[in-house]
């Protein structure tokens, strides 16, 4: 059952954490999961839920793969985050660009809303695939993740 959404002002955590924080109040153990637009209000859902003695915390979602994130994952305190092949995605906004820029039109691969599109497709990093999806593929490096706060955690799923 779907008990409420909130659109975070600006996508800033302390509004998300303090949205959380009431939702918590009025919804108590019916709360079995918080599905957040990114990793800062993600990180904000857990926050309130730990500020408010909820455990275990439910599945927290996020988006971006922001180090913070994948440290609350490793310590399974967040289920997932996304992550984008930036590179690629990087690389076809300079191209699309450069095509504009030259007076021509950028090649589509699909439509989405009407709109000519590329799509890439994102991953989804949990604890048991974190290793694989960010580390050994040198997106993050363990040295960023492995803080002493998170040495432990890194230690369990085998980051060195």
């Amino acid at each position: 059952e779907h008990l409420a959404e909130f659109d975070t002002p600006g996508w800033a955590p302390p509004k998300a954490q303090e949205w959380v924080a009431g939702q918590i109040t009025r919804f108590g153990n019916q709360i079995v999961g918080v599905v957040a637009a990114n990793d800062g209000t993600g990180g904000a859902s857990v926050a309130a839920l730990k500020a408010a003695g909820v455990d275990p915390i439910p599945p927290v979602t996020g988006n971006d793969a922001e180090i913070a994130a994948l440290q609350l994952i490793i310590a399974g305190d967040q289920f997932n985050t996304i992550s984008k092949p930036s590179e690629i995605v990087g690389a076809a906004a300079a191209n699309i660009a450069f095509t504009f820029l030259s007076g021509g039109t950028p090649e589509a691969t699909t439509t989405l809303y009407d709109a000519p599109s590329q799509l890439f497709v994102p991953a989804v990093v949990t604890r048991g695939n974190l290793k694989e999806m960010v580390i050994d593929t040198g997106i993050v490096s363990a040295e960023q993740l492995c803080t002493d706060d998170f040495a432990a955690y890194c230690a369990e799923l085998g980051i060195e």
